[in-house]
Formats: C-alpha cells, sequence, structure tokens
C-alpha cells in the first residue's frame, strides 16, 4: 500500500517535470530565432542594390547629370575628339570665332547648374560657320521629326502624286490627341493636303502628322531623312542631333530641299506658330523666327532660323530634364545665342 503510494507520487512528480520540459521547449520554440550571417549579408545585399538601382534610375531619367555636377559619361574610345568649335568655312574671321567661344561658354554655364544635358547648334547661313555644344550627341526629336515628313509631302506634289488642294475626308483612325485641334472634328470632314501641311507646322497638329505618314508610307520616311542629309538622325527611333537639325534648316534655307516656292512657303507657315514661348522669347521683336517646337516627358527643343538681316540656324534640344526648368531657362538660351550673333 505504501509503495504503491510512492509509486504514484513518483509517476505524479515524473509527469510534472514532462509537463515543465514541454512548456521549456515551446518557450523557446517561440522565441525569435536569430537570422544567421548569410542571411545578414544577404538582406545587406539587397537593401544596398534597391539604393544603387533607384540611384541609376534617378541618374538615367536625368540623362547621367545633375545640377553643379560633372556630367556621368561612359568613357569612349575615339581616335579623334570632335572640337566644340566647327570651321566649316574657309577664311572664319577671328571675330567670329571669339563671338562663337562666347557664346558657347556663356551656354555652358547657363545650362550645367540644371538637370539633364543641353545640345546647341549654330550656323550662320552667310558664312556656313558653325559651332555648337553636344552638337553630335543624340537627342529625342519629339515633334521636330515632322520637319522631314513635311518635306515628303512637298516632294510628292513637286512629283505630281499630290494636288495640295485636294481635300482628304478624315477617318476615326487618323485621330491623335495632344498637339492640334483635327482630332475634335467629326469623321469625314474635309481639309486640304495643302492645310494639312500648314497645320503640322503651324499647330504641330499630330492628327495631320498620322495622315501624313500614312500617306508616304513610314518605310519611306527614313529615305527622306536620309537624302536630305540627317544621317544621325533614326525616324524609327525617333532620335536626330542638333547638327542633324541645323543641316536640315541650312538645307532648307539654301533651297536645297524643295522647290522656290514650296520652300517660301513652309518658312512662312513656321513663323507665328502656337510655339512662341521659348526660342522666340529671345528674338528681337523686329525679327521674325521660322521655326519648329517638340515637346515630350523630360524632353523639350525648339529649332529654326533667325530671319535678321544676316539670317542664322539656332537649335537648341534637351533631353533628361525638368520641363519646368527647361522652359524657365530656354529664353535665356536663345537671348544670348541671338545676342551674340546679331549684335
Amino acid at each position: 500500500m505504501f509503495k504503491r503510494k510512492k509509486d504514484k507520487e513518483e509517476e505524479k512528480e515524473k509527469d510534472l517535470e514532462e509537463k515543465k520540459a514541454r512548456r521549456k521547449r515551446r518557450r523557446k520554440e517561440d522565441l525569435p530565432r536569430s537570422w544567421s550571417e548569410k542571411e545578414r549579408k544577404l538582406v545587406l545585399i539587397v537593401f544596398l542594390g534597391t539604393i544603387i538601382i533607384s540611384g541609376i534610375l534617378a541618374l538615367s531619367a536625368r540623362s547621367w547629370n545633375l545640377p553643379n555636377f560633372p556630367r556621368i559619361t561612359l568613357p569612349k574610345f575615339e581616335f579623334f575628339k570632335t572640337s566644340v568649335i566647327e570651321y566649316e568655312a574657309e577664311g572664319t574671321s577671328r571675330e567670329a570665332i571669339e563671338k562663337a567661344e562666347s557664346i558657347v561658354k556663356s551656354f555652358k554655364k547657363e545650362t550645367e547648374k540644371l538637370s539633364g544635358v543641353y545640345g546647341l547648334y549654330v550656323v550662320d547661313l552667310e558664312s556656313g560657320f558653325s559651332f555648337g555644344v553636344n552638337h553630335n550627341e543624340t537627342f529625342q526629336a519629339a515633334s521636330l521629326m515632322k520637319l522631314p515628313v513635311i518635306i515628303g509631302m512637298y516632294k510628292e506634289a513637286e512629283n505630281g502624286n499630290l494636288e495640295l488642294s485636294e481635300k482628304y475626308k478624315i477617318k476615326e483612325e487618323d485621330k491623335v490627341g495632344g498637339a492640334g485641334s483635327l482630332y475634335l472634328r467629326d469623321e469625314g470632314y474635309e481639309v486640304t493636303f495643302g492645310n494639312i501641311i500648314k497645320l503640322m507646322c503651324q499647330n504641330s497638329d499630330n492628327t495631320a502628322y498620322r495622315i501624313s505618314l500614312n500617306l508616304l508610307d513610314r518605310e519611306n520616311i527614313q529615305i527622306i531623312i536620309e537624302n536630305i542629309g540627317m544621317n544621325e538622325t533614326s525616324f524609327e527611333e525617333n532620335e536626330t542631333t542638333p547638327k542633324d537639325m541645323g543641316i536640315f534648316f541650312e538645307r532648307l534655307w539654301k533651297g536645297n530641299l524643295i522647290s522656290n516656292d514650296y520652300k517660301n512657303e513652309m518658312i512662312e507657315f513656321l513663323t507665328g506658330t502656337d510655339f512662341e514661348d521659348h526660342l522666340a522669347v529671345g528674338i528681337p521683336d523686329d525679327t521674325k523666327l521660322s521655326h519648329k517646337y517638340g515637346r515630350e516627358i523630360h524632353v523639350v527643343n525648339d529649332a529654326g532660323i533667325v530671319l535678321s538681316s544676316k539670317p542664322f540656324v539656332v537649335v537648341i534640344l534637351s533631353k533628361g530634364v525638368i520641363e519646368k526648368e527647361a522652359d524657365e531657362i530656354f529664353p535665356t538660351l536663345s537671348k544670348l545665342v541671338v545676342d551674340g550673333m546679331i549684335n
């Protein structure tokens, strides 16, 4: 009897010990497990990788250039370096060269404190002397790509394939929003091909642009671009360089692209457009500007011919910019170029 009672007490104590042991194991299992060294390293790598990728994306959006910091560029292997100043005309005076160097210096000073990259190209249409900043660099063309398309339309008219007085009925699939007002017209609205050209020049009309592209066939646009001599311009990628845009306006002015009548009409259409808040602000009131403006996200472009007593081409393209900054600096850049060239 005494032995059975003792056995029960021992069994009870044993059960109690086992319960305590189980509770202890459960408490230990419930405690958060410390990370291993490999896990800590993995988390650190992911964290640092996220920061680095975010920084790369931010810099890329600004074309690797932040205000007041040197631009980050990948090394280029070049046998010859292109000078900022191009002496493309024989007998260029020392005065013209000094003028160009002064404009370049001022342009760089104004733009180096801004986000993104700005390109400049200037051509004296009397002497052919040209100079620039980042003028061989690729930029998004935006609506400046409409210029070779306009030339293509005039070429079709010259070749007898298109009558500019002929009317075109707008289809629903022609309509493109954004710049211009043709997309607001009802299907079946009639517009002449001559007015389609004018709307592309004056209003940068996107619907007029699509109609023109369908008429010319998109595959032929690159051929038109190459025939103009814009060798670094891609229609497919919507890319160009300040120099290529300068070549366009120089050849247009000299009558090398279309007949004299069409040339004069196009220059007139590009004067007094809906977009007179950028290059035009720096032009004297008594001087006309024949130009094309373009804009996309982080891109503001304006290029054309200053029709002064000594006409010249000015092209300013940008990429990776803050649009508000670009809108504010463009009149300043225009004025410093125009003042340098006219005065």
